[in-house]
């Protein structure tokens, strides 16, 4: 295994992913069958508000990515009103412990034993008592240690239920129903998005990586063709300041990729639309 400060690796444990248990415990059911919400925007983009993470030295990109969508979850949950930042590397140490020879090492985690550890456990918020100040940070270095009162805070934000995806379009549905949010394993080979921050082509090889989906654009003012909005974990120097725009191109071949898992989560027990206001700033 490569060391964690190299491009090759970053905290998605290809070797170690089952795939096949992300697409059986998933919801089976096609979002493009859910009615859309009339007040549905054809942009979302949250920039301007969302913090963009930084997982260090640390192999945990697949425990920040999954609390990055834990916390798409519960500000629709809000109504759109507010998000609550969580912890990722509580996330990413309890997603190791469903994965057999990960724990313990700064091995990476994967989609499924973070998605098994978001239904399960939860995601642990930074700020416990709410009174605007960190009391749990991310740790600088590889650690099991966490909190013994992780777990209580935890509880209290886990998630309904999983879906597994392939297409733009199911992803774009399940985005714009306020379901939740989509975060994706595969591996990070030599693609990146251009000067504009848009990522077109996908090529694969290397180690893996993982990211998260949480926005998107349809108006093709911009771009000149629909995208969605992607945010990494390797601080503001990565990607457009940590973002990119995905294509339906790339998203194409990202998926047809073998080791490509896109994943979505959502507080809901089953999908249905969902009233969110859709703001340009928010409360942490």
């Amino acid at each position: 295994m490569a060391s964690t400060t190299t491009p090759e690796f970053t905290g998605y444990a290809l070797e170690a992913e089952d795939k096949n248990a992300v697409i059986r415990e998933a919801i089976d059911f096609h979002f493009q069958s859910l009615p859309m919400r009339d007040d549905a925007p054809v942009k979302y983009d949250p920039r301007s508000y969302w913090r963009m993470e930084n997982q260090g030295a640390v192999g945990r990109c697949a425990g920040m990515a999954s609390s990055s969508v834990g916390e798409a979850c519960f500000n629709r949950q809000s109504g759109g009103k507010k998000v609550i930042q969580f912890n990722g590397h509580s996330s990413y140490i309890w997603a190791q412990q469903n994965s057999r020879g990960l724990y313990g090492r700064d091995r990476g985690s994967t989609i499924h034993g973070n998605v098994k550890a978001a239904k399960e456990i939860g995601f642990c918020p930074m700020d416990w008592d709410k009174d605007g100040t960190v009391d749990y940070p991310l740790p600088r270095r590889y650690t099991t240690d966490i909190p013994p009162q992780a777990k209580t805070y935890a509880a209290k934000y886990k998630i309904g239920y999983s879906a597994f995806f392939e297409t733009f379009d199911e992803i774009l549905a399940f985005l714009r129903n306020g379901q939740g949010g989509v975060f994706v394993g595969g591996s990070w080979g030599n693609w990146r998005p251009n000067a504009q921050g848009v990522a077109d082509r996908f090529s694969g090889g290397g180690g893996g990586h993982a990211w998260c989906i949480l926005g998107w654009d349809l108006s093709r003012s911009t771009f000149g063709e629909d995208v969605l909005l992607a945010a990494n974990s390797h601080g503001t120097r990565s990607w457009l300041e940590g973002w990119c725009f995905l294509t339906r191109n790339f998203i194409k071949q990202f998926a047809r990729h073998n080791h490509t898992v896109i994943a979505g989560m959502s507080d809901l027990t089953d999908p249905e639309p969902r009233k969110v206001v859709w703001k340009d700033d928010l409360e942490w």
